[in-house]
């Protein structure tokens, strides 16, 4: 990658200081609610490095949201650790809340207590950052608290379908403490009202769990078709895609990723991004050399991410972005099948898709969501055999929704889009992951194979690749 004046150490040397200062006024925000509390007995909101949750502030947040009736006492909220979580940041807890009714006075408005009554439950995911200085820093140059941010914005309370989302009680994220803390519902624990519903299922199950395989609790026979659910998938995506259509006004919506560089800014951490994906890159074809890591790299794969880490620069970048003919939109960023629930509690026919984790909420071409998926979930066979038919259901959509015509957006511009847009956002993710410590050689060796598979669908093509989306990371030398 070409070097530029902008990898100077002082901005690096600014955000440490700025994660110094917001860790300082984490600590004293801590013991200030200590005080209070012990004073006026007030609830409050979780906040990073909390092992509890307020039982008052609980139950306020759930009256408001009619997740339980105001005459619900909360008797408690346990946290428990989130099983099958394989996130790589944050910390998530499933939060088991008990609640009893009281009885109302039929005179008056005074809640008596309710002797005998069953105990009723209420499931939820806590979502939040780690504590500390060097949490803080990685938080705010990754910009992991947009997910909060966009929970809370008309972007979210207006999206379409709005199935897509699940229900969410509470989000706090700011980008100047580096930290976010978000209450949501456990969309598994949906349930139907017949006996004919079936529970919710994560959608990775469907298609076969990449390696790691479905867990016998799962009745496979109750599953939908891969090629169905990928469908399913392109087409919701198209909803969500047409609704911000070379939408100017989130160009202007700086927490979302990637807005900034639309406009033009923010180069000195999409370069950082792509020195530490040459770095690890780099790491990992040295173990597999040496023998440490027994994963068979193709020729061809490590030709272009050679080449790709080698070109890499922010005026080609610029290039790609300022190109009118290629189209961006609102996308979620990390768009793959362990980050989407398939709710079948009211309807088996017609279920809806319910996609969470929009830490990577951003501006770009919309396909890459799309190719992202494919090569991260969906078994080579079908990639082959179906990925075209799937992504023709894509482009039908967008056209029946009027945000693309026809005759200025081909099926064949959105199908090259495609191809290049799922490798491109490979390039850099399979870097990080192939040197991780993570992950075994067996998933490196899986997404490889997956890689290369769809590469193969471009080969008659000649579609050249370069870096482009990347995650924020620190200067690999800081």
């Amino acid at each position: 990658m070409t070097t530029s004046s902008y990898t100077s150490p002082a901005t690096y040397r600014y955000l440490s200081l700025q994660s110094v200062a917001a860790q300082a006024y984490a600590t004293l925000r801590r013991h200030l609610i200590s005080i209070l509390l012990s004073r006026v007995g007030a609830g409050h909101a979780p906040n990073p490095g909390d092992t509890e949750i307020s039982i008052p502030w609980l139950t306020k947040t759930l009256v408001a949201t009619e997740d339980i009736p105001k005459n619900a006492r909360i008797i408690s909220a346990e946290c428990k650790g989130l099983d099958g979580n394989r996130g790589l940041v944050g910390v998530m807890t499933r939060v088991q809340v008990s609640y009893i009714l009281q009885a109302r006075s039929d005179t008056t408005d005074t809640i008596k207590p309710s002797f005998g009554q069953d105990t009723q439950e209420l499931h939820l995911i806590l979502k939040k950052s780690n504590d500390g200085r060097k949490n803080r820093l990685i938080n705010i140059i990754s910009g992991q608290t947009r997910e909060a941010i966009f929970y809370s914005s008309d972007l979210a309370k207006q999206l379409v379908p709005n199935t897509l989302l699940p229900k969410v009680h509470y989000a706090h994220g700011s980008q100047w403490l580096g930290e976010y803390v978000i209450l949501m519902e456990d969309i598994k624990q949906r349930h139907g009202h017949d006996a004919t519903s079936l529970p919710p299922v994560d959608v990775n199950f469907v298609f076969g769990n990449q390696i790691w395989g479905i867990p016998p609790s799962i009745d496979q026979s109750t599953l939908p078709p891969a090629t169905d659910m990928l469908e399913k998938m392109f087409v919701t995506a198209a909803e969500m895609h047409a609704q911000h259509w070379n939408d100017s006004r989130i160009l202007q919506m700086n927490w979302l990723k990637s807005a900034d560089w639309y406009r033009g800014v923010d180069r000195i951490r999409w370069e950082w991004g792509v020195q530490a994906g040459a770095v690890s890159w780099a790491k990992a074809k040295a173990k597999v050399a040496n023998g440490d890591f027994e994963v068979k790299y193709s020729e061809k794969l490590v030709r272009i991410m050679d080449r790709a880490f080698a070109q890499a620069s922010w005026k080609k970048l610029q290039q790609r972005l300022q190109d009118r003919a290629v189209p961006f939109t609102l996308c979620h960023g990390d768009f793959h099948a362990a980050n989407m629930i398939l709710d079948r509690s009211k309807s088996t026919i017609s279920p809806d898709l319910v996609i969470y984790d929009w830490s990577e909420v951003s501006v770009w071409e919309p396909t890459m969501d799309l190719g992202q998926t494919v090569i991260s979930d969906v078994a080579i066979p079908v990639i082959q055999a179906h990925a075209r038919s799937a992504l023709h259901k894509y482009w039908e959509r967008l056209i029946e929704l009027g945000a693309v015509q026809p005759s200025e957006y081909s099926f064949e511009t959105c199908w090259t889009s495609f191809l290049r847009g799922g490798v491109e956002k490979w390039l850099w993710v399979f870097a990080i992951l192939s040197s991780h410590p993570s992950l075994p050689a067996l998933a490196v060796q899986y997404f490889h194979d997956q890689m290369v598979a769809f590469i193969e669908l471009a080969e008659e093509s000649e579609i050249s690749y370069d870096i482009t989306s990347v995650l924020f990371f620190a200067p690999p030398n800081a």
